[in-house]
Formats: structure tokens, C-alpha cells, sequence
């Protein structure tokens, strides 16, 4: 699928330019209906009228029979813009065999705003293939009445939308695709691409680094080995970068402690949720022509099963010092970030650190598929965040610190546990959190973290724009929020 480009298109001359063959999908404005849509609802065809909630679908024909035209009005306001988004979502799933049509056109009445583009293009997402190579669209044209008010809150949205894609294709390739190696040569071939500075750490260099972390949950990855790769942009400015940390797990298999298959094992090549979404955010924003010094920092390995796999019981020293109980080997994501995080901070000493990985299963339980938590954000990057979500449709829950999450890390037999757990009345929750607490061990200096299992991957089955893996969640609100710091 090749991203989008809005023409600018007066509604009279609509008509003439939809083809027979293709359906033309109209957005009117939120605020009230305009007279163009009011008329096209005059003429529209009430039997073929569909109805979700407070989201209506309206049909009818531009010239008799042929150049059908679907217009999508809110008779009211959802709670937020991600219920708008399943909404609609849900009635476009209704409406798949209501058209014959491969080819598809978006119209955007004067009025509409962001949040309508995300809607239409969670309609071509939906209907795409799983790698997003193709789609059921063979044709997909977008105009807008006011392309310029549609998109002033979101200029640069054709990069904005190739790079989601692509942390989508990422997540949904398969594992024994996209190894640690593979991850590093694409990483390769954009930093040669883009002027930015690259630098891979094998397992050599990870030795000589004190990396025990991320070299004993890959050491059983022969496929796809520890590696460390760090990509700089800016790196000369005068102030320190900004971090961002992504786990690169490209297959969990739980290790000595195997994953059963009620624990997703067969959904487990998205465990390189959190490299794919940061390597597309940077390398979208050094497109764009991010000002600031920024840095990439992509831990990956696979945690496979054999002989040589980490064993539970063995006590590691980190990179930063700290000894870590290793109790359960399916708790890797943790270790290899800790890791990375040390490193970043004794290297680079950043203004600021974000990790983002597919660290907990328990998120899902405690989030539900739709929410995602972010742990010790700053208040004025919350409030940014809050605020962008709102347009991009997506969501989050906001956690700061607590000692009874921090105290779960804690073990008579090292420094920390990687099985962080409340106490036993208290253990069916918070196991995001404590995960989230034990990363704080490691920070130097202000570190936010962003926990995004439950919302990566399309477990419900109804996250809005999604069909089959990955969601896509929370690119665009990063995208939007990084934008507005740099």
C-alpha cells in the first residue's frame, strides 16, 4: 500500500469526478451538516440506510443506478475519539458485502477536520492485507473541499501514515524474517540514507560492555542474536538527545519457562512491538526534519528455547551494576531494556528516556485491549499526549510512582527479581506497574515508559482500523506529541 495525498475538489464537481465503479465515501463536517450534505441525505435511499449507535451510514447514486455515494454523519458526540472510531469501525464491518465496488474515494466536506482523516484511514487500513501490501481497494483517491483546514494540525500526514504502515508490517512479518539482523540492516540502510550515525553491538561488544542482561536472554538465538544498534540524529547539537528505547524480542517463546498457548505463544513475533513502533517514530521524524538531537536505541534478540537458554534461578549482574534474580525466564523484555537504558544514559547522558515494549501480558488484564498505560510521564508531555490523543483517536491511562509497586522488585537474593509481584492478597493486579518499576531502577535522570502488549496487537478483534495483528496504536499520537517537543 503506497500512502495518501489529498486533492483539493469543490463538492459541485464531485459528481463528474467519481467514476462509475467506485464508491464515493463522504465525511461532512462534525459541527452541523452542511447544505451539501443535507441535500445528498434528501436523495439517498432510506431502506439502504445502516445505523450504529450514533454513527449513521447514508446511500445513494450521484447519476441513477451507477456512481454510488456512502455519507457518514455523528448524530452526536462520543465519549472520546477512539469510541468514535469503533463505532464507525463496527458499521463499515456491517457494510463489507453492501458494495461490489474495488475502488474507493474520500471526500471531505469544508468542516472536517484531523480526526475525519484518521476515520478514513482506519477504512483503508480495514480493508487491507495483513502486511498491508494490498488492500481490497484497488483504487483508493481522497479530496477534500479544504485540504489546508483539513490538515493544519497534521502537515506532514502522508509520512505520518507510510510510517504507521510500517511498524504495522513490521510487527506482522514473520519472526524468522525479521531477525535481530534484519532489524539492523534496515536500520543500516536509512541511517546511510539520512546522514544519521549508526552503531551495532554484537556479542562481543556486549561483553566488553557488561550487557549480561541482553546476552543471556539471547544466548539460546541463533537465528536472531543479541544486538544492540543505536541510531543518532543531531548528535553534534550542543544539548544531550532525547532516548528512545524499543524492546526487540522478535519471538517470546517464554524460554525455560515455555509459554503455554493460552499466554498468545502463537502471537509472540509481536514481542518486537515496542523496537517496530520507535525505529518508524524516528525514522519519521528525521524525515520530516526533527530539529532536536534524538536518539534510538533498539535491544533485540530472540528469547528461543534450548540447551543453551537463560535458566531461571541464575542470578545476573546488569550493565549498571545491580544483580537480578532471574525467576522466571518469560519476564525478558525487562532485563534486555535495563540493560539499554544503562548504556543510553552512561553514554549519552539524555534529557530524557522513553522505552516502549510489549512487556506485559498482565497489561491486557488490567487496560482491556483499548487503553494504554504510560508510566512516570512528565505533566506537561501528559498533557500534550491527552490532548493529541483526542484528534488521533487513541488512548491512555497515566500512572505515576508507588512504593508498594516498587517494593514488588525487591528479593533477599539479589538486588532485584525479574518476577516483580505484590503481595499475595494483592496479585492478580499491578503487574504492569511493578514491571514499570523495576525499568525505574535504571534510570538516571527523567524516564518514561509506555507498556503496549494490550494495545499493539488486535486482540478483541474490534480495534478500530485493524483486521488481523497489529493496530497500530499509539504511532500517531507519538508522532503528533514528538512533533510538537522537537
Amino acid at each position: 500500500m503506497k500512502s495518501h495525498t489529498i486533492q483539493k475538489l469543490e463538492h459541485s464537481k464531485l459528481k463528474t469526478t467519481a467514476a462509475s465503479d467506485e464508491i464515493c465515501i463522504i465525511f461532512s463536517s462534525r459541527c452541523a451538516l452542511g447544505p451539501f450534505a443535507k441535500d445528498l441525505i434528501k436523495q439517498s435511499y432510506v431502506p439502504l440506510e445502516r445505523k450504529n449507535h450514533y454513527a449513521k451510514a447514508h446511500f445513494g447514486f450521484f447519476d441513477q443506478k451507477s456512481k454510488p455515494w456512502l455519507l457518514i454523519e455523528f448524530t452526536s458526540n462520543g465519549i472520546n475519539a477512539l469510541e468514535e472510531r469503533w463505532v464507525l469501525h463496527d458499521l463499515m464491518k456491517s457494510l463489507q458485502s453492501s458494495t461490489a465496488c474495488r475502488k474507493v474515494l474520500f471526500y471531505f466536506e469544508s468542516g472536517c477536520t484531523g480526526k475525519d482523516l484518521i476515520l478514513a484511514e482506519d477504512i483503508i487500513t480495514t480493508f487491507s492485507t495483513a502486511l498491508y501490501d494490498g488492500s481490497k481497494w484497488t483504487s483508493i483517491r481522497l479530496f477534500a473541499e479544504d485540504p489546508q483546514g483539513l490538515t493544519q494540525k497534521d502537515t506532514e500526514y502522508s509520512t505520518r501514515f507510510a510510517r504507521q504502515l510500517e511498524y504495522r508490517r513490521w510487527v506482522n512479518e514473520n519472526p524468522d524474517s525479521l531477525t535481530s539482523l534484519e532489524i539492523g540492516a534496515r536500520l543500516s540502510d536509512f541511517a546511510k540514507k539520512h546522514s544519521c550515525s549508526m552503531v551495532t553491538l554484537d556479542e562481543s561488544r556486549l561483553k566488553d560492555e557488561r550487557m549480561n542482561l541482553l546476552l543471556s536472554v539471547g544466548q539460546a538465538g541463533k537465528k536472531s542474536p543479541s544486538r544492540l544498534h543505536i541510531l543518532g540524529h543531531n548528535l553534534d547539537q550542543d544539548k544531550p538527545p532525547i532516548a528512545l528505547i524499543g524492546k526487540g524480542i522478535t519471538f517470546d517463546s517464554g524460554g525455560i519457562n515455555l509459554k503455554p498457548h493460552e499466554s498468545f505463544v502463537n502471537c509472540m513475533k509481536n514481542d518486537m512491538g515496542g523496537a517496530a513502533l520507535f525505529s518508524q517514530l524516528f525514522m519519521g521524524l528525521v524525515e520530516t526534519g526533527y530539529k532536536g538531537p534524538l536518539l534510538l536505541l533498539i535491544p533485540c534478540c530472540e528469547n528461543a528455547i534450548d540447551a543453551d537458554s537463560m535458566k531461571p534461578g541464575s542470578v545476573i549482574k546488569s550493565r549498571s551494576g545491580k544483580s537480578i534474580l532471574i525467576e522466571h525466564t518469560d519476564a525478558e523484555g525487562r532485563l534486555i531494556l535495563a540493560d539499554a537504558m544503562s548504556y543510553a544514559w552512561d553514554h549519552y547522558n539524555p534529557t530524557h528516556v522513553y522505552t516502549a515494549a510489549t512487556l506485559t501480558t498482565a497489561s491486557l488484564r488490567q487496560f482491556s485491549n483499548y487503553f494504554t498505560a504510560v508510566h512516570f510521564a512528565e505533566p506537561s508531555f501528559k498533557d500534550t499526549a491527552a490532548r493529541f490523543a483526542e484528534m488521533t483517536g487513541e488512548q491512555f491511562t497515566f500512572w505515576g510512582t508507588f512504593l508498594p509497586f516498587l517494593n514488588g522488585n525487591r528479593t533477599n537474593a539479589a538486588d532485584l527479581t525479574n518476577m516483580g509481584r505484590l503481595a499475595s492478597h494483592a496479585s492478580m493486579g499491578g503487574g504492569s506497574n511493578v514491571a514499570a518499576h523495576f525499568l525505574r531502577e535504571f534510570a538516571q535522570g527523567p524516564y518514561t515508559h509506555f507498556d503496549v502488549f494490550n494495545s499493539i496487537w488486535n486482540w478483541s478483534g474490534d480495534y478500530p482500523g485493524a483486521h488481523y495483528g497489529c493496530t497500530g496504536a499509539v504511532f500517531n499520537t507519538l508522532w503528533h506529541t514528538f512533533r510538537q517537543e522537537s
